[in-house]
């Protein structure tokens, strides 16, 4: 009887250090669960996560954003690119990284939904983005090599390689119709070509189209169109102007070389998203015009002598004043004054130009360039010097009468120190 209960107690020992080795030398795997909205340890940091005995497998697994690690029950299917097994102790800790392989989406977006989720099939890859042209390809891989960084980035966490690619990716407003007019940024959108600009073209408020240059819509504007309702920009975000805005307003005005006061600035009105919005001061021979630069239909450039500014009332400096500077014995021209665009000119600071005849020869500058002598003798009207003063930009330019009088009043010095100053202003 004794004996029996001996073998007896012996079985049960057996039995139990059976089930303990068994438990010891089970496959270890880590069990949990998370999802890819609130980036748990599951998905980040596994390893620290709780770890069950397996009889099968390891798996990791990402289904509509949730994603599990644990045992794989037998006969459970497992295939790449939502799910990946493994048979060594607490092996399942793969990384989750965006795939999209060369779509447009891929290069446009920032390629955060869960349809791109995908386990990594082995251990130690990363997430990767790579630019091949203007296409991005996103999936798990290799780190990139040094001094490809223009073209391809990687890095080891989990969903890491989101956001658009390359970073410099030109972002535009994206949106067509009653919707577009006043943008929000839920509308941006990256462009297919990474060096695209961004373009704005409508017919009312209600008809607004916003874009990429590179688009394929049936409605756009290319980077070199030339069609006056298209507004390309070549900078994130620039098509953001709506149909009709505010322009300020201005000092608006017509030979008006002089200075002007901001606070007698006129509105300009409305300015359509293809008008430029600011002030133009602009100088045609001798006429000085202000005014708004949604009015001016050529445009403001060094071109037609036109500077522009953006403030409210901010056109309000002094014109650029000018005098035709010549001696008639050294340049062709000066005494007829025929051509006046072609002779030499010199800036008047105090606004007054000058004309007159001394010693035969005909002489303009401006008026503070004259000796004391000729300035009394213009001031004076004494007819024999022909001498006439003006105070609009270039109007020294009237033709002198015969080949003048000869009169010497201290002509020669008077005549070297009108050259001496004549010559430093050319």
């Amino acid at each position: 009887m004794a004996m029996r209960e001996y073998s007896l107690c012996m079985i049960v020992i057996a039995a139990f250090i059976a089930s303990q080795l068994d438990s010891t030398l089970a496959l270890q795997c880590y069990s949990c669960t998370s999802t890819t909205n609130d980036t748990g340890n599951c998905l980040t940091s596994p390893s620290t996560q709780t770890s069950t005995a397996c009889e099968t497998e390891c798996y990791t697994q990402i289904t509509a954003g949730t994603l599990t690690r644990g045992c794989l029950t037998t006969g459970t299917a497992c295939t790449l690119p939502s799910c990946s097994t493994c048979n060594t102790d607490n092996c399942n800790v793969n990384l989750v990284c965006q795939e999209c392989l060369g779509e447009e989406n891929c290069a446009t977006t920032n390629v955060t939904l869960t349809q791109y989720n995908a386990v990594c099939p082995k251990i130690g890859q990363v997430c990767v983005n790579q630019l091949n042209g203007n296409q991005v390809t996103r999936q798990c891989g290799d780190p990139c090599a040094a001094g490809t960084e223009s073209t391809c980035s990687s890095c080891a966490a989990s969903l890491c390689n989101v956001g658009l690619f390359p970073a410099n990716r030109r972002q535009c407003y994206n949106c067509t119709g009653e919707n577009c007019n006043a943008v929000l940024n839920t509308l941006v959108a990256g462009c297919s070509q990474i060096d695209a600009g961004c373009f704005t073209t409508g017919t009312s408020a209600s008809n607004m189209t916003r874009g990429c240059t590179s688009a394929t819509t049936e409605i756009k504007c290319a980077s070199g169109s030339t069609d006056p309702s298209c507004l390309v920009c070549n900078s994130d975000f620039c098509n953001s102007p709506t149909y009709e805005r505010e322009a300020g307003s201005c000092i608006i005005c017509e030979n008006c070389a002089a200075q002007q006061v901001a606070t007698d600035a006129k509105s300009c009105g409305q300015a359509k998203y293809n008008q430029e919005v600011g002030c133009y001061t602009m100088t045609s021979g001798t006429n000085v015009s202000r005014g708004c630069l949604n009015t001016l239909e050529s445009g403001c450039s060094t071109t037609n002598a036109c500077t522009s500014c953006s403030e409210n009332g901010c056109n309000v400096a002094a014109g650029e004043f000018k005098c035709i500077t010549c001696i008639s014995n050294e340049v062709t021209g000066c005494w007829s004054a025929s051509s006046p665009d072609t002779l030499p000119v010199v800036d008047c600071p105090n606004g007054t130009c000058y004309s007159g005849v001394w010693n035969e020869l005909g002489v303009r500058g401006c008026f503070t360039a004259a000796s004391l002598q000729m300035q009394y003798q213009c001031n004076a009207k004494v007819e024999v010097y022909q001498c006439d003063t003006c105070t609009e930009s270039m109007c020294n330019k009237l033709p002198f009468n015969g080949a003048g009088a000869l009169r010497h009043v201290g002509v020669v010095g008077m005549l070297m120190g009108v050259v001496i100053a004549l010559r430093s202003a050319l």
